[in-house]
């Protein structure tokens, strides 16, 4: 039972409080408070700033953290791409195209990626973007025109010009190399060297300028242009940065023309120059060989000294130099001297026997795949390659048949053997055999796209659409966001009459993506002349109907569909600018039935 003396100690508490509570009016206080601040006006006046002020740096805050987010997504993007770390910097390009899609940096920045992650034809877009985003900015525009003449789209990249004011092209020694590189790939030299001298009269002697007009001047006919551009190619010969460029065209120049002074001259200069790659002493050999003999004989003596020591690896490399300038005999006399441990392993093992099948000593093959330890390094393959060409030069039928099967066997548990081996068989000629083997090869994981490519390469040699249809089909299931795999799939399926209805979607996507790109619209166009819409098509080439004569497949495209809209009569004068030489036999058939 609770004590009587507590309870009204309890009520006597809360009795005060709610006497306090009755007492304390808000409303009263409220206005004495107003009362107080109007009595007082720098008091009212300090209060006013203060609020102003806050109101005024929250807006600022706000904008400012929306303008660091934009900034540094984008700085973000261009940090690790310099880096780079193109794994990274795809997740930042996409956050700064996320964050700032508004800023033209955001898609600069997305088609600077592009084009380090060597996917040209997506820079196109968003470089394009870029310019539309910041008009009046000409350095954008340039950078979307120059992005286009590395994707092979010519159209884009005047389109991207003509975007420039004249008198500012004229002026820009960027834009003169842009145009006099256009020129140059459609092979007008005159206008290539025009421009490109004009950039020399921008810049001064600078060498991104001098050095493509010497390129250009080495084309010419005329013995005086090709002196001036070897003069001015020889000016930068010293040079840190393009010495070594200047030195292999001009090496190239003097094997092309047979200049043999040239060639001693050249050679000589880029062999001992610190940067002088692996890759350029074959042609440096072989300058030699051609210049003079007994110069060659010299450099040759010195470097058979120098990598008598070395490790096996540099004694293949050197191997592989002599067999690649035709000097296999030099090659195996050399390899005699070396320790038979080192010779009769890979790597130096497989260049020894390069230099036997390239100097025809078929049975000295047969033996040297018969001894030594080729499962060095996992190289076991090569020595049954090598063995296969032995036997079938030798006319030894069973021991071929085996060795083949061989191949194929492990070609079916190891793609990237596989690839190689029929590379290799490829470059020997056995076309049929390379074949088979890349198409083993289509169904590995990380060789599927390589070997599909190059099968892709074969049937376009080979003028088969049929063949390239099941190449390009295969690329599709692998990649079906790649642009440029999905038109050669479409067009490749209209032209042999498969997919109908994918094919469709293909190319209608591909023309919503990229709508000025003219190969995308041309299969369109041809998708829909298969399809018997040959107004359509019409319809659809309109705007760039007048481009025909400088693009093979819109010529195609708008040919085929002429005679199906009844105008057979300005047909022919289109499909008779194509060359049958540059289409399949397929494509070339569709031309014929066209025209009769």
């Amino acid at each position: 039972m609770s004590n009587p003396d507590d309870r009204s100690s309890d009520d006597s508490f809360w009795g005060r409080w709610r006497s306090r509570l009755a007492t304390f009016d808000l409303r009263d206080r409220w206005w004495n408070l107003l009362n107080f601040v109007e009595a007082r006006r720098r008091l009212r006046w300090t209060i006013y700033g203060v609020l102003a002020a806050l109101v005024i740096f929250g807006s600022l805050g706000t904008w400012f953290y929306s303008w660091w987010r934009d900034r540094n997504a984008i700085s973000v993007a261009r940090q690790w791409l310099a880096a780079g770390r193109l794994d990274i910097a795809a997740e930042a390009v996409k956050e700064a195209l996320t964050v700032a899609p508004e800023r033209p940096e955001a898609w600069a920045v997305a088609a600077d990626f592009a084009v380090r992650a060597g996917k040209i034809t997506y820079a196109v877009p968003y470089a394009r973007h870029a310019a539309m985003l910041d008009p009046g900015n000409w350095d954008r525009a340039l950078v979307w025109a120059a992005d286009a003449v590395l994707a092979d789209l010519p159209n884009e990249a005047n389109k991207a010009l003509a975007t420039i004011p004249a008198v500012a092209l004229e002026n820009s020694s960027y834009g003169q190399r842009i145009v006099g590189e256009l020129a140059r790939q459609k092979g007008d030299l005159a206008s290539a060297r025009a421009h490109f001298e004009s950039a020399c009269r921008l810049d001064g002697p600078l060498a991104i300028d001098e050095v493509p007009l010497g390129i250009v001047l080495l084309s010419a006919s005329d013995p005086a242009d090709r002196q001036r551009g070897s003069t001015l190619l020889e000016k930068w010969t010293a040079d840190r940065e393009w010495g070594a460029q200047t030195l292999r065209i001009l090496l190239a120049d003097a094997l092309r023309h047979d200049d043999r002074a040239a060639m001693l001259k050249w050679a000589d200069t880029l062999r001992i120059r610190p940067d002088c790659a692996v890759g350029d002493m074959p042609n440096c050999l072989l300058a030699l060989s051609k210049a003079d003999e007994v110069h060659f004989a010299s450099a040759l003596a010195s470097l058979e000294k120098s990598y008598a020591t070395t490790s096996p690896d540099n004694a293949s490399v050197f191997i592989g130099w002599l067999n690649q300038i035709g000097r296999s005999d030099e090659a195996l006399r050399w390899a005699q001297t070396l320790p038979r441990e080192a010779a009769h392993r890979p790597p130096v093992a497989v260049a020894v026997a390069e230099a036997l099948r390239q100097s025809g000593k078929w049975t000295g093959l047969d033996t040297w795949t018969k001894d030594g330890d080729w499962k060095h390094g996992d190289l076991e393959f090569l020595r049954w390659l090598y063995a296969l060409e032995a036997a079938r030069k030798l006319g030894q039928t069973a021991r071929a048949g085996k060795l083949w099967h061989t191949l194929q066997d492990h070609a079916q548990l190891n793609g990237v053997h596989a690839v190689f081996a029929a590379d290799t068989l490829y470059g020997w000629g056995w076309y049929d055999d390379a074949v088979s083997l890349l198409w083993l090869a289509a169904d590995k994981p990380g060789v599927a796209m390589q070997a599909l490519g190059t099968l892709a390469r074969h049937y376009q040699m080979q003028r088969d659409a049929v063949g390239q249809y099941r190449a390009f089909k295969r690329l599709y299931t692998l990649r079906p966001e790649d642009a440029d795999i999905a038109n050669n799939f479409a067009f490749f399926a209209a032209v042999i009459g498969n997919d109908d209805a994918l094919i469709g979607r293909i190319v209608r996507t591909n023309h919503d993506r990229f709508p000025d790109n003219l190969n995308y619209l041309a299969t369109y166009a041809f998708v829909l002349h298969v399809q018997n819409r040959d107004t359509d098509a019409l319809a659809l080439l309109k705007p760039v109907v007048s481009e025909w004569k400088n693009s093979t497949a819109l010529a195609f495209a708008y040919g085929l569909a002429l005679p199906g809209a009844h105008q057979k009569a300005g047909a022919r004068p289109v499909l008779s600018t194509i060359n049958p030489a540059t289409l399949t036999t397929q494509e070339a058939d569709l031309i014929k039935s066209a025209l009769n």
